[in-house]
């Protein structure tokens, strides 16, 4: 009885930690292979596969009123199509994006995501990872180049978006190769403390 009631609980802790989303940090952008910003790491085969463009824990109470940022993939892999979610225009030509929103986006369903892009690749070979990467575009709207975002309760405030694994150096996303984690930066202190 006493291993069955440990199996099952960690079975359950198990699967509820393979759900969370990746980033937990407040205005965070990022590339997923699934709608609640919870898997950038994934294996797939030749051929059509999609991914998301994921604004997380936006701080602005109503939502996402435009966003801005470059996005591209390397690799054997090409876009073949990217979806706007909502009522919205792409200002730019990709890989750079400066959208308006008619309607703040906000997001549906109850994790801290909302979803601004549906991205549709083709995987042309598997032997060479494919990544996805995130800079601020080249007329951006704050006085360093980062992707961004309109706060939707007030058209005057511009937030800046951070990239779920660190900065524009390192790719958010990766199809067949090595993981792009989240980091946080956490003093020596900091993690004695937690054992206190």
């Amino acid at each position: 009885m006493r291993k069955t009631a440990l199996v099952l609980i960690g079975v359950l802790l198990m699967a509820s930690s393979g759900f969370a989303q990746l980033d937990p940090d407040d205005d965070g952008i990022g590339v997923y292979f699934d709608p609640c910003a919870c898997v950038n790491c994934i294996t797939m085969d030749v051929g059509a596969q999609k991914a998301f463009l994921v604004i997380t824990h936006p701080t602005s109470p109503l939502g996402v009123g435009g966003w801005e940022c470059k996005m591209w993939l390397e690799g054997p892999a090409f876009m073949t199509n990217l979806e706007l979610q909502g009522q919205a225009l792409n200002l730019a030509t990709p890989p750079e994006y400066i959208v308006g929103t008619v309607v703040p986006q906000i997001n549906p369903y109850t994790y801290p995501a909302v979803v601004v892009a549906v991205i549709d690749f083709l995987i042309t070979d598997t032997a060479t990872p494919v990544t996805y990467w995130i800079d601020g575009v080249r007329f951006h709207s704050l006085p360093d180049k980062v992707p961004a975002y309109l706060d939707g309760a007030d058209n005057n405030i511009i937030k800046e978006l951070r990239q779920s694994t660190g900065g524009p150096q390192f790719p958010v996303a990766t199809v067949n190769g090595d993981c792009a984690v989240a980091t946080v930066q956490e003093s020596w202190g900091g993690v004695k403390a937690l054992f206190r």
